[in-house]
């Protein structure tokens, strides 16, 4: 058999055949079909975070729950990234707020449950409000001997308050108010000496809620004289 005579055309026709074949599997090589490569093709860690364009990982694609607590950088969540009210109370770890992350006046008195709160040290003096009321006369008046009362000297007991009952024995009383205490003072008088004292609900001339007022002359003598009374609650 003739072997075919190696020739210079021959030569330069193989090289462009092997040139032609050789460029086009460079091409099909870098031109890739459509969703020809899957996660089945993709080496482990091949795709990196340097890889990844930025925004190119929006919510839509983030896997539910699938990013933890170890994976968010300190400081990455800021009050500008959480909506509004997405943090409520059951989502608070016990003791997460403390005094320092309160801010002034974000808690008002309304927020506050009352019984939780002791009594403020300074309010204890409240207590004796009783006792400062008591020392506040809700009525008083000059009466004189007749059992006349001085309005320009009196406030809450009027004419009709005051009955004299005999020498020296008078009955004061305001209407709708029982007094728990009451204080009497003969009025001063040059000639005489005059001693006067008060009874809180007497049993005996006055009918309660009315005080009994008896005024005495010298010689421990009942006479009528004026004297200044005041009523107390």
């Amino acid at each position: 058999m003739r072997r075919p005579k190696l020739t210079y055309a021959n030569v330069v026709a193989t090289l462009a055949l092997f040139a032609a074949l050789g460029g086009a599997g460079a091409y099909a090589a870098s031109q890739l079909a459509p969703r020809s490569v899957g996660e089945r093709q993709l080496r482990p860690g091949a795709v990196t975070a340097e890889k990844l364009r930025k925004n190119a990982v929006i919510a839509p694609k983030i896997k539910a729950l699938a990013v933890k607590q170890g994976k968010i950088a300190n400081g990455a969540v800021s009050g500008a990234k959480l909506a509004n009210g997405a943090v409520s109370g059951d989502k608070l770890a016990g003791g997460a707020v403390t005094n320092s992350g309160i801010a002034d006046g974000a808690v008002t008195g309304d927020k506050v449950d009352e019984s939780s709160l002791g009594q403020v040290p300074s309010a204890a003096k409240a207590d004796f409000a009783t006792s400062a009321d008591s020392a506040n006369p809700v009525a008083f008046a000059r009466v004189t001997g007749e059992g006349k009362v001085d309005a320009s000297f009196s406030k809450g007991i009027g004419a009709a308050d005051v009955v004299r009952k005999a020498a020296g024995v008078y009955c004061v009383g305001v209407a709708g108010f029982n007094p728990r205490g009451a204080q009497v003072t003969a009025e001063v008088n040059a000639s005489d000496v005059v001693v006067a004292m008060v009874k809180v609900n007497p049993a005996s001339s006055c009918v309660a809620p009315q005080v009994e007022v008896l005024t005495y002359k010298v010689g421990a003598t009942l006479g009528d004289e004026p004297f200044y009374i005041a009523l107390y609650r």
